[in-house]
């Protein structure tokens, strides 16, 4: 445990408490400025000495008693050692000075008292300042250790996100890119500003929570708008989504994620199209959905898609996607989400 800076007690408020207090006792002592001086020095010397000890005391203490959950326990141990050393010193003083003969004022329990509650409200004040200054820096230190919690799991996310779309579907854009511009150059601009918006929205995907129905929707079209050039009339897509359920929201390229894993398990032909359908319950939960035509083959590229998807809802504290296959329907229900209006980034799921 780091030693409290306390340099200014030492140097600054201790000296001037102790010639404080002796100064409103110099009537008692009839005035007497050389004892004054001799009585301030000891004094001030048996303070320093007396505030080691007890910093000795409180940093035993925080050690033992630094987790959060006991600070309570913490506390009262702290203090009510404050109180047993400096009444216990304060009255060894009293009683040497008696016994030795040095006291210039008679010794009496009106002098015993007096002096055991001087000692002790000082180290209750003094006290109070060093936990104020330890709070303060406990708070900092939870607010920095957050910040980087934030930093890591947006990293984390951001890096999840950059996974979502895999090579392969930038090696097949790229060569469905090239082979537009020998056709058509003004389809292969189009083809090249939807790739644009496609990565563009993966970018800032990576640095939200969630996103709006809204949002997905619009990042599909240009994610359409790429997978129909390159399975042309082998993908078909069926979109019902009413504008009520627009503003809720779902993890970023949750759609990417369903749409992607369809493709990857299922044969695209001209003779078979692929039919994806993507529709909103009336109690809320998107369902994204698609006839079952399986490869004969399994694709063993980007696998665990699904898994990904459901561990991003587990980070978020939301009910997982419920999987369904009945052998000929393949469907997924996303829960759709509502931002709570305190936290921009705190979900609920949506009743």
């Amino acid at each position: 445990m780091e030693r409290p800076n306390d340099k200014w007690l030492r140097r600054f408020a201790i000296p001037l408490a102790v010639l404080l207090a002796n100064l409103l006792s110099l009537p008692e002592k009839e005035y007497d400025w050389q004892q004054y001086v001799i009585w301030s020095a000891v004094e001030i010397g048996y303070a320093t000495l007396i505030w080691q000890v007890i910093l000795y005391w409180l940093l035993y203490i925080r050690r033992r008693y630094s987790s959060i959950n006991r600070t309570r326990r913490r506390v009262i141990l702290t203090f009510g050692g404050y109180f047993v050393i400096t009444a216990s010193a304060q009255a060894l003083i009293i009683g040497l000075s008696d016994v030795t003969g040095v006291s210039s004022i008679p010794i009496n329990v009106y002098v015993y008292g007096k002096f055991i509650t001087v000692g002790l409200v000082w180290v209750i004040l003094v006290g109070t300042v060093y936990e104020v200054i330890y709070y303060v820096q406990k708070y900092r230190e939870a607010l920095q250790e957050t910040e980087a919690l934030k930093k890591v799991s947006i990293q984390q996310q951001y890096d999840r996100l950059k996974n979502q779309v895999n090579p392969h579907f930038l090696f097949n854009s790229l060569n469905s890119l090239s082979a537009l511009i020998t056709e058509d150059r003004d389809k292969a601009s189009i083809f090249l500003d939807e790739l644009s918006s496609v990565y563009r929205y993966l970018l800032q995907a990576g640095q939200r929570t969630v996103v709006t129905l809204q949002d997905e929707l619009t990042f599909l079209t240009a994610y359409q708008h790429l997978l129909n050039t390159r399975f042309g009339n082998a993908i078909r897509w069926d979109i019902q989504v009413d504008k009520q359920f627009l503003d809720l929201s779902i993890p970023p390229l949750t759609l990417q994620t369903l749409i992607e894993n369809a493709l990857r398990h299922n044969l695209l032909l001209v003779e078979q199209p692929l039919t994806l359908r993507i529709t909103v319950t009336d109690d809320g939960h998107l369902l994204v959905s698609n006839r079952l035509q399986r490869k004969k083959l399994t694709v063993a590229t980007q696998q665990g898609g699904l898994s990904k998807l459901s561990s991003r809802f587990d980070d978020l504290g939301l009910p997982r996607p419920l999987i369904e296959d009945d052998g000929k329907q393949f469907t997924v229900c996303i829960p759709l989400v509502r931002l709570t209006q305190s936290q921009e980034n705190v979900v609920t799921a949506n009743p």
